[in-house]
């Protein structure tokens, strides 16, 4: 990208005796193989994309001004495949995840989905050590037989945690008794607060909320006065 478009020939030699082909390790390094675009391109659409939330548009302003001539459908097609190179990447270094938690002592995992009810969401689990995702699952509810199968992943890649943290939805409770038997288990302090503040002022709150609407007549003058 520092230099932007160009044309590279690469010459591929072939063994006579056993056929093995011989090619630019250079070039691999610079682009996927029969791709366009190079890796540093990918990433900058990926960041530009799910970092700093820029449209296709923004983004083709911005690779033109650096001599970069590129399509709103590619830059669809690369941030696409941005993820799928990030899922990879994420996967082969599992060993060295572990192995850099271990040297910490280990982790503490975190769970959480992205969405409440039934809603189809994104399940994660981190670690709240290191703040590394671990791993991640589409699922179409939260419930214990979609968790499961979600945390006995995370056991078998990296050991059993030191302890767990998640808010008091009744599937993840269930699925983490019959995965994680035995580990400490906290509440989320942040669920805890919110769910104590619904069940304890939800009622005093609600009572002010029907007050000032009352108070209020039809040409928004207050007639209510505290």
């Amino acid at each position: 990208m520092d230099i932007g478009a160009f044309i590279a020939k690469e010459t591929i030699l072939r063994c006579p005796y056993d056929g093995t082909l011989f090619v630019s390790e250079q070039l691999r390094a610079l682009v996927p193989e029969q791709c366009t675009f190079g890796f540093d391109v990918i990433v900058y659409v990926g960041y530009a994309l799910f970092v700093h939330c820029r449209s296709n548009q923004e983004i083709v302003r911005e690779l033109a001004a650096k001599n970069i001539s590129i399509s709103e459908r590619e830059i669809g097609y690369l941030g696409r495949k941005f993820i799928s190179y990030l899922a990879l990447a994420h996967r082969e270094s599992g060993e060295r995840l572990r192995q850099a938690m271990s040297r910490r002592g280990g982790y503490i995992l975190h769970l959480d989905g992205t969405c409440e009810g039934d809603s189809p969401n994104l399940f994660c689990g981190l670690d709240g050590i290191s703040e590394l995702v671990l791993d991640n699952v589409k699922i179409p509810t939260e419930n214990k037989e979609q968790i499961v199968p979600f945390l006995q992943r995370l056991a078998a890649q990296y050991g059993r945690p030191l302890a767990l943290v998640h808010d008091m939805g009744p599937a993840i409770i269930q699925a983490v008794e019959e995965v994680f038997a035995g580990v400490p288990d906290y509440i989320c302090h942040f669920h805890f607060l919110r769910d104590v503040g619904k069940d304890l002022l939800l009622p005093d709150y609600q009572k002010i909320i029907n007050l000032l609407r009352k108070s209020v007549s039809g040409n928004g003058t207050a007639l209510y006065h505290w």
